[in-house]
């Protein structure tokens, strides 16, 4: 499995939980993830965005991807 699916793997249990600190550990799983990608952070986080934009169209029930969602966004804005 790539560091990718990996990724999403993890954020598809927080996207299921309640965990208050699901905010931070959302971000620090991201964060990780683009520390690998040093010199291609752009490019990694638009991979990332379409993974998320894949998993949220499965509409599964009690996952909610807009903290993800809305950090990587946040993340490719500061790149712009």
């Amino acid at each position: 499995m790539d560091r990718l699916q990996q990724l999403v793997e993890i954020l598809r249990v927080l996207a299921r939980t309640n965990e208050p600190n699901r905010v931070v550990l959302i971000e620090k799983a991201i964060n990780e993830y683009l520390n690998d990608k040093a010199g291609i952070v752009g490019l990694s986080l638009e991979r990332l965005c379409d993974a998320i934009d894949r998993e949220e169209a499965e509409r599964r029930p009690i996952e909610d991807w807009s903290i993800a969602k809305d950090y990587v966004r946040s993340r490719l804005r500061r790149l712009a």
